[in-house]
C-alpha cells in the first residue's frame, strides 16, 4: 500500500494523507505489545532501578505457539501448576486474583473479543484449544483478572482514545467511555456476556440495553457512580484512574514509536483505541491497545465523542495546510 502512495506523491506532485503509521505490530498487535512493553521495561533506567516490571502494567501474559511446544508456552504450564497449588510466590498480580487460576486465552492479531476463550483451572483445555488452530499461529494466555472492581454487580471495561501522529506527536483524548456487561458478575460461570465487554460481542445478547444505553457509561456518569458508591475511598477519577491510564499509554507509545514509521513517511497518523481495567482495589490495568478502534456507535452520549474524533482529523489536516503554505 504505501509503496502505491509513494508513486502517487511523485507522480502527482502531492503529499497525500495516510490514515494509518506503516508498522503498527509492536503496538497493536497482543503479542506485539507484550514484547515491546517487556523490551521497554527491563532495558529502561528507572523500571529496572525500581524493580518496575511489564506485569505491574499488564496482568501475567505468555506470548505462546499454537503447536504448545514452545519455551514460553512451557513457562506457562509452570506458573499454571503453581497457582493451581495456591503457591503465588512467582506471580506479580495479588494473590486475589489468583484463587480460581483463570486465564484468557487470545489471538495475536484480531479485535472486538473474536477467538478470545476464557478457561478456569483447566490445563488441558488450554493445550487442547491450542492445538485446534494453525500450529504456526501467536497467541497470547493472559491472567484473568478475577476481582474486578464492578458497576451495580456486572463487570466493564474502560475505552479511551489516542491520536499518533508522523511528527512523533501522541494526544490523549479526553472522553472515553465504560463498557458494561449485560449480566451479574460470577466468577464460576464461563459465560462470555459475562467476562466478555466488547460491544462487539454484547450486542448479541438478549440483555443488551436493558440496564445502560449501548451498555456504556460516560466518564462524567462513572465519576458519579464511584463517588456515591465508595465515599470513604475518596477516588477522584480524573486524578487517580484516568491519570495512570495516560502514564501507561504514554509508555506504549515510548515503547514502540521507533518502530512505528520506520521509513519517516510524512502525512500519517494513527487513531489508537486503549482498553484498560480496573480492579476492587482501584489498581488499573492495561489491557490492549487497538489500531481502528470501532466508533461507529449511535448512543447518545457518544455521538459527540465520534465528531469530535472527526474534528481532531480535521485539525490535523489543517495544520498541515499552514504549515505547507
Amino acid at each position: 500500500m504505501y509503496s502505491r502512495i509513494d508513486h502517487f506523491n511523485v507522480m502527482r506532485g502531492v503529499g497525500a494523507v495516510v490514515n494509518h503509521l506503516e508498522n503498527l505490530k509492536p503496538l497493536c498487535t497482543k503479542t506485539g505489545l507484550i514484547r515491546s512493553l517487556r523490551r521497554h521495561y527491563g532495558h529502561s533506567v528507572e523500571p529496572v532501578l525500581n524493580n518496575y516490571h511489564v506485569h505491574d502494567s499488564t496482568p501475567t501474559t505468555f506470548v505462546v505457539l499454537a503447536s504448545c511446544y514452545d519455551s514460553e508456552f512451557m513457562k506457562f504450564a509452570q506458573r499454571f501448576r503453581e497457582l493451581s497449588a495456591h503457591n503465588y510466590a512467582s506471580e506479580r498480580m495479588p494473590a486475589k486474583h489468583c484463587a480460581k487460576n483463570m486465564w484468557l486465552v487470545k489471538p495475536d492479531a484480531e479485535n472486538q473479543g473474536r477467538g478470545i476463550e476464557v478457561f478456569r483451572n483447566n490445563l488441558s483445555a488450554i493445550r487442547k484449544y491450542l492445538r485446534e488452530q494453525p500450529e504456526s499461529t501467536y497467541w497470547i494466555i493472559q491472567k484473568y483478572l478475577e476481582q474486578p472492581l464492578l458497576y451495580n454487580g456486572r463487570k466493564f471495561d474502560i475505552r479511551v482514545w489516542a491520536f499518533a501522529t508522523w511528527r512523533n506527536e501522541y494526544y490523549f483524548y479526553r472522553a472515553g467511555y465504560i463498557r458494561t456487561s449485560s449480566h451479574k458478575y460470577n466468577v464460576e460461570d464461563n459465560w462470555s456476556y459475562i467476562h466478555l465487554t466488547n460491544n462487539c460481542l454484547q450486542q448479541y445478547g438478549n440483555m443488551y440495553g436493558v440496564f445502560e444505553e449501548g451498555n456504556t457509561l460516560s466518564f462524567d456518569e462513572f465519576a458519579l457512580y464511584l463517588k456515591e458508591e465508595y465515599p470513604l475511598a475518596k477516588i477522584d477519577f480524573e486524578r487517580d484512574l484516568v491519570g495512570r491510564m495516560k502514564d501507561l499509554m504514554i509508555d506504549t507509545y515510548v515503547a514502540t514509536k521507533s518502530y512505528l514509521n520506520p521509513n519517516k513517511r510524512s502525512n500519517c497518523f494513527e487513531l489508537l483505541g486503549y482498553d484498560f481495567m480496573i480492579d476492587e482495589d482501584f489498581r488499573v490495568w492495561l489491557i490492549e491497545a487497538n489500531t481502528n478502534p470501532y466508533i461507529a456507535v449511535s448512543y447518545t452520549h457518544l455521538r459527540a465523542h465520534e465528531t469530535s474524533l472527526h474534528l481532531v482529523c480535521r485539525l490535523l489536516l489543517e495544520k498541515k495546510k499552514k504549515k505547507k503554505k
